[in-house]
């Protein structure tokens, strides 16, 4: 009769555990909720930047996170974090009505992915 020693039953679990914590977040998307947040973070920093944009320039905006950064009114270009590379902000702004507009475009897919209105008002 072969003898199982405790550290072999303490590797046997510590594997499993392993296992878990690997698999667990990919399959239940435990990262959402920091993602959506992200989401918002980038959307309110980009709106910001269009702020200050139609401020300074008195003018209206159109164009991309890009153009933004290239004028110096964003340090980053921003893209929604769900989804990955080239997802890119719908955004404008009208300086006559102070409207700004900054949409995610995976809201369809991710309905939390909107600016909260305290930031647009």
């Amino acid at each position: 009769m072969k003898k199982i020693s405790i550290y072999k039953i303490i590797s046997v679990v510590a594997f499993a555990l392993l296992v878990v914590i690997l698999v667990l977040p990919t399959k239940f998307n435990v990262n959402k909720k920091q993602k959506t947040d992200d989401c918002i973070r980038y959307m309110k920093i980009i709106y910001a930047g269009i702020e200050d944009y139609m401020n300074e320039r008195q003018e209206n905006f159109t164009g991309t996170a890009q153009d933004l950064k290239r004028t110096g009114y964003l340090k980053a270009s921003y893209e929604c974090p769900e989804k990955g590379v080239g997802d890119k902000y719908v955004m404008s702004g009208n300086y006559e009505t102070g409207e700004i507009i900054v949409k995610c475009v995976n809201v369809e897919k991710f309905p939390d992915h909107v600016l909260p209105a305290s930031v647009t008002e």
